[in-house]
């Protein structure tokens, strides 16, 4: 009586499976993707791509906190996940807890802008610089700031300049928009924030009336003593030259046939979108060229 009860146990697991992947391929079915916020123009293009070539495929978007995104994925409220940076041991831990696999694809490269007041006099500064800045509890001639939820803007940047991100100690903006208004109106304020972020964030600033016109970015060096010092071009992004660079990782279970696929496609098809957009793509872009 047991073993049959067992047995069909089991069928009604395996029959339940059936119903939620029925139809679904690697180019069809439906799934939600979750993203670091900042991504959501690139996710946005992606999904419209993707969704032209093969319209059988439905992805629902849902923005998130850093912190978040791959929690979303850990509850199952999400195929798929597209963050800036690593996950975290503590992240990775959670996964692994459950005995399920995760597949990190790196699609594309972003990196961590340093922007300041046009009237700051630094015209350079290091990571070294940087994590000097960051993890000072007392603010004295600076005063460093990133958004209140960039979880893994923190984690890039500690791994980036060898702190661990309880020894960061900025003051915290409640949006991109104040970090740059901040910035635009404080002589010693130094904001950090990704580069997508940035580019996301200037139209809304100006719609909103907030002040951006007083602000630069600041070239960053490898060290603070004779290295060379480079801005974040898309091209010194790709080529490594800009110090604070994170990889944007796709981030799925390999089982999900839609997830995989469209995982495949941000690989392959899609790295001409993020050439197209505030990323960087994670590989060279092949083009054809037809001589006639």
């Amino acid at each position: 009586m047991v073993m049959k009860s067992l047995l069909l146990l089991v069928f009604a697991i395996l029959l339940t499976n059936c119903t939620q992947h029925k139809g679904e391929t690697a180019k069809s079915g439906n799934m939600t993707l979750a993203f670091d916020r900042q991504l959501e123009d690139i996710a946005k293009s992606q999904r419209e791509s993707f969704s032209r070539y093969y319209p059988e495929a439905s992805i629902t978007l849902m923005p998130a906190a850093s912190a978040k995104s791959l929690n979303y994925l850990l509850d199952g409220k999400v195929k798929a996940a597209l963050i800036s940076g690593e996950p975290e041991a503590g992240e990775k831990a959670l996964f692994a807890a459950m005995e399920r696999p995760i597949r990190l694809e790196p699609v594309a490269l972003d990196a961590i802008v340093c922007i300041v007041n046009s009237r700051n006099p630094a015209l350079m500064l290091s990571t070294k610089e940087l994590g000097v800045l960051f993890s000072a509890r007392e603010k004295s001639d600076a005063t460093p700031l990133v958004t209140t939820d960039d979880f893994r803007l923190l984690s890039v940047l500690a791994a980036k300049t060898g702190k661990t991100r309880a020894e960061l100690h900025p003051w915290a903006c409640s949006s991109d928009q104040e970090l740059i208004e901040r910035v635009s109106t404080d002589k010693q304020a130094i904001g950090l924030l990704f580069r997508s972020s940035l580019q996301r964030a200037l139209p809304l600033a100006l719609k909103q009336g907030k002040k951006t016109g007083s602000i630069r970015i600041v070239s960053l060096a490898r060290e603070s003593v004779g290295a060379e010092a480079y801005l974040p071009t898309q091209q010194n992004i790709f080529d490594g030259r800009y110090p604070l660079v994170a990889t944007v990782y796709y981030v799925y279970y390999p089982g999900d046939a839609l997830a995989a696929g469209f995982g495949s496609w941000l690989g392959s098809a899609g790295q001409k979108a993020f050439e197209r957009s505030s990323l960087a793509p994670y590989r060279l872009v092949e083009r054809t060229i037809i001589l006639k």
